[in-house]
């Protein structure tokens, strides 16, 4: 084609586009937010790189700032198609991070409860948005790590500019400057759902607001030649604004809705993606929404191919696709710096990052370092800038934003066991002395439940901790023959105590302790003998504990291992036995207070099998050595959750149905998620109890259960309803357990 030829590309609905003229027309891409729908943007890139058509300018807002500004800094399509398959989208824009990045000793209480009310200096604090966005933050600067050299967004491989809206006037504000990561953060800032986002002295939230297709941003770049691409739909039709929530969505858009009468006659080629059936959270469909927009991207190819034909024939500046990703290489830390640090001391904060001045670190063990912070739940918020200083070598800012010291939280619980129950919780940071954790959970029903704990970080990492705990617990204990309830018992344990435990990462704990218990059994009148009374006992004892499970509810994949091993002595028993309200001599039931070992722990493993099963592999036991106490400190078995003193859980019947001072229950089982959050899980199990080893030889007990789990993973905590059946109690069992157990 000559130089001053023309070239017509016919396009959607009969519009014609012309290259003219000697000089290339610059080419801007526009991709409009949308939520998870944007991730459709991605088929329409790989369609450009296909077709071999150069872009010049790029502007997106919200989810199109995110796919679009990956493009800019030089990812090709196929990659951030790659990485977008391969992100948990759900848990990036969830309110808490995943468990596996949660410190070992922080595990146990995250996310348990229904309710979680901050308090800072006597009164509750509410923030502007739920989610705060770290782990995205994070994802975010390691995917953007080979730009970070770059903070004027025009020097891109493709200049770059994305939309956020000003919270106190409603102002479009165009950020193509500073930090990429917290310009994007601020863009995707959906109003009370992510928290604002602060650059400079405005407070900024999602540019879809004011501006969700910015075609006049990418004219006033300088593009002559628009590409556009719209995920989103408009404002809603009045039939389908129904709830108080739909109307309030509604008008938070109309300055939007007037913005776009503009912008959308500005695209020479504009693309609408037919995704009614989605919406902005549909992330769990993740993978459909790419394919629809690949799709797209099929349908608009021929017209990409002939405008880059047509483009290419101009000599001015011939277009050779080739890398455009600058080489992410590792960088030197010449200093670091803090701010923002009010109730926690920069020891404390330095010590948990193990990040050197003078050091070499790539874009992961930037990650690594802050979340070893973070999973403290001391923080927030952690953000961090790299200030180029010499070639290779940066400057660290973090900015850090803390947790109110006080929470008040609580939920509700129910199961068959302890029946239902009102938990509630207080924390406290900083109590008494700084870089501390205390709180106290109360359990509020017929079997209620105390549990305090006070803990110190200790040493250089601050990765090693002293701890003083409290627990007190009243459960039901029935006393079964041959599967059929003949007694039941209060019973009652305390137990207070120190211990020491060392944290070498986030998902391991090793430790040691000392507590004293004591042990209260209260029978109710029967025609059995009975035995009433209490014991107090010492307890030392040392723990390993192991925690990559990827999620609180229903993990899929990772290790959950806790295992103790103890010597009890000193006790101090007063016991009394009753026949028909008669005493009975004590020593007739041979039950002797002797010093004894223990050995007890639960080994679980989560083997992900496809997108949606998991393999779930399970050793739960405990044995008592040289023991004869009845069922004083026996092990109860049975049950689908831990929730006594000595409770090994086991499928087919109900706790406590044996009592053993020796027991080993192992069971496999096999976890689907039939829809979004529901989950359906079959179980076989094998349990051996009462072994002893000896010259006569081997003798023990066994017993073989099933199940089926229905359960489902909501606010309130895990539903579950299971059918359970045993070969040995040949009874049908009805197992509920409604929320986290205390």
């Amino acid at each position: 084609m000559s130089t001053d030829a023309q070239d017509v590309v016919q396009v959607n609905g009969g519009a014609e586009i012309s290259v003219t003229g000697a000089r290339r027309p610059r080419i801007g891409l526009v991709l409009s937010g949308g939520g998870a729908k944007g991730l459709a943007h991605i088929g329409i890139l790989e369609a450009i790189d296909s077709a071999g058509l150069k872009i010049d300018y790029i502007a997106g807002t919200s989810m199109g700032s995110i796919v679009g500004s990956l493009y800019a800094i030089g990812y090709p399509a196929d990659s951030i198609e790659a990485m977008a398959r391969k992100l948990d989208w759900t848990a990036l824009f969830a309110n808490q991070p995943p468990l596996s990045d949660i410190s070992y000793e922080e595990k146990e209480e995250f996310n348990r409860y229904l309710i979680e009310v901050p308090f800072e200096y006597g009164k509750p604090k509410f923030t502007s948005g739920m989610i705060t966005g770290e782990q995205l933050w994070l994802e975010l600067a390691k995917l953007y790590y080979p730009a970070k050299d770059i903070k004027d967004f025009s020097k891109f491989n493709i200049p770059f500019k994305c939309i956020a809206t000003d919270v106190a006037t409603g102002e479009i504000v165009t950020l193509d400057s500073g930090e990429l990561v917290s310009c994007i953060r601020a863009s995707i800032a959906i109003p009370s759902v992510f928290t604002a986002v602060k650059i400079g002295d405005r407070k900024l939230v999602d540019g879809g607001v004011v501006r969700n297709f910015p075609t006049i941003t990418a004219r006033d770049m300088g593009a002559e030649f628009i590409i556009g691409s719209n995920v989103s739909h408009g404002l809603r039709p009045a039939d389908e604004l129904v709830t108080p929530i739909d109307i309030l969505y509604q008008l938070g858009f109309y300055k939007d809705a007037e913005d776009f009468r503009v912008a959308r006659p500005l695209a020479n080629v504009y693309i609408q993606h037919q995704l009614k059936q989605y919406t902005a959270a549909s992330f769990n469909s993740a993978e459909a929404i790419i394919e629809e927009g690949k799709r797209k991207g099929r349908e608009f190819y021929p017209i990409f191919k002939r405008l880059a034909d047509s483009l290419n024939a101009i000599k001015e500046e011939p277009y050779v696709a080739g890398p455009r990703l600058p080489y992410p290489h590792d960088i030197e830390l010449t200093s670091i710096r803090v701010s923002g640090l009010k109730h926690s001391d920069e020891s404390f904060f330095m010590g948990r990052l193990g990040l050197d001045e003078g050091g070499c670190y790539r874009s992961e063990d930037l990650r690594e370092a802050v979340m070893n912070v973070y999973g403290t739940r001391f923080y927030k918020q952690i953000t961090y800038d790299l200030v180029p200083e010499d070639l290779g070598k940066y400057r660290m800012d973090i900015t850090v934003e803390e947790t109110p010291l006080t929470y008040v939280k609580g939920s509700l619980h129910y199961n068959t066991f302890t029946d239902i129950a009102a938990n509630i919780n207080f924390m406290r940071r900083n109590f008494i002395v700084p870089n501390s954790r205390s709180f106290l959970t109360i359990g509020i029903s017929e079997s209620p439940r105390l549990k305090a704990e006070y803990f110190k970080y200790l040493g250089n990492k601050r990765n090693v901790g002293f701890g003083l705990n409290l627990h007190y617990e009243d459960n039901p204990l029935n006393i079964y023959q041959n599967h059929d309830r003949q007694q039941v018992y209060r019973n009652k344990y305390f137990a207070v105590g120190a211990n020491v435990q060392y944290m070498p990462n986030r998902n391991m704990s090793l430790g040691g302790g000392f507590r004293t218990e004591n042990v209260r059994l209260k029978p109710k009148i029967s025609q059995f003998i009975q035995l009433k009374g209490d014991v107090w006992q010492y307890n030392s004892y040392f723990t390993f504990g192991l925690n990559t499970l990827n999620r609180k509810m229903y993990p899929s994949s990772g290790w959950d291992i806790q295992l103790e091993t103890g010597y009890i002595y000193g006790h101090h028993p007063d016991f009394a036995a009753y026949d028909d309200g008669r005493a009975v001599p004590i020593d007739t039931l041979n039950l002797y207070f002797s010093n004894y070992q223990r050995l007890l722990g639960k080994i679980n493993y989560n083997l992900p099998i496809g997108y949606k099963g998991a393999l779930q592999l399970s050793l739960n036991g405990g044995v008592n050595f040289d023991y004869n106490q009845s069922l004083v400190n026996a092990y109860l078995l049975g049950g689908l959750n831990a929730f006594t003193r000595n409770n090994v859980p086991f499928v087919g019947i109900y706790e406590g149905e044996v009592i053993s001072p020796s027991v080993v229950a192992t069971q496999i089982s096999f976890q689907y998620e039939v829809y979004k959050n529901l989950f359906t899980t079959p179980r076989a199990g094998l349990a051996l109890y009462d072994f002893t080893y000896g010259a006569s030889g081997t003798r023990y007990h066994y017993l073989s259960g099933y199940g089926l789990s229905v359960g489902y993973s909501s606010r309130v905590g895990p539903l579950d309803v299971s059918l359970m059946y045993s070969d040995q109690s040949r009874d049908l069992r009805v197992y509920v357990n409604l929320g986290f157990n205390f």
